[in-house]
C-alpha cells in the first residue's frame, strides 16, 4: 500500500457584514453538491494564507487580505487526504460594512447570513469551522 501525499489547501473565511461568501461544489468535482468557502490547492513555495487569497480571488473576483489562522484541519477522505487552512479574510478597500456595500462574486458565490450557514451541507472536514463561525 502506498501513502498518499496530502494536498496543502488555504480557505478564505470571508465575512463581510455579518455575512459569509459560500459557493457550490460543482458538479465533476470532488465533493459536488456541497457548499464551500473560496480555497484551493497551494502552489509549490506558497503559504496557504497567500493561496487563501489567491484563490479567493481567483474563484470569486473578491479581492481580500488575510488577517488570521482560524482553524487547521488534517482530513483523510476516500478520493484524497487534506491538511486544511481556514484563514479568516478582510474584503480589500471595505467601507462601512453594510449589506448595500456587499462586492458582488462571480462563479455562483453568494454572502451568506448565520442562518442560511447553519442550513447549508459542507465537506465533513469543515465541520469545525462551519461551528467555530457560529458561535
Amino acid at each position: 500500500m502506498t501513502e498518499r501525499t496530502v494536498k496543502k489547501i488555504g480557505i478564505a473565511i470571508v465575512e463581510f457584514a455579518n455575512r459569509y461568501l459560500v459557493g457550490t461544489r460543482q458538479a465533476g468535482q470532488d465533493l459536488s453538491g456541497l457548499a464551500e468557502f473560496p480555497g484551493g490547492k497551494c502552489e509549490v513555495g506558497e503559504s496557504p494564507e497567500s493561496c487563501a487569497a489567491r484563490e479567493c480571488l481567483e474563484e470569486t473576483g473578491v479581492v481580500v487580505t488575510p488577517k488570521r489562522l482560524l482553524d487547521r484541519v488534517q482530513y483523510h477522505y476516500a478520493h484524497a487526504s487534506v491538511d486544511l487552512h481556514f484563514w479568516l479574510c478582510r474584503v480589500d478597500g471595505d467601507s462601512g460594512e453594510t449589506p448595500e456595500s456587499l462586492p458582488v462574486p462571480k462563479n455562483g458565490f453568494q454572502w451568506k447570513s448565520d442562518d442560511e450557514l447553519r442550513a447549508l451541507s459542507f465537506p465533513e472536514a469543515n465541520a469545525s469551522i462551519v461551528k467555530i463561525l457560529l458561535q
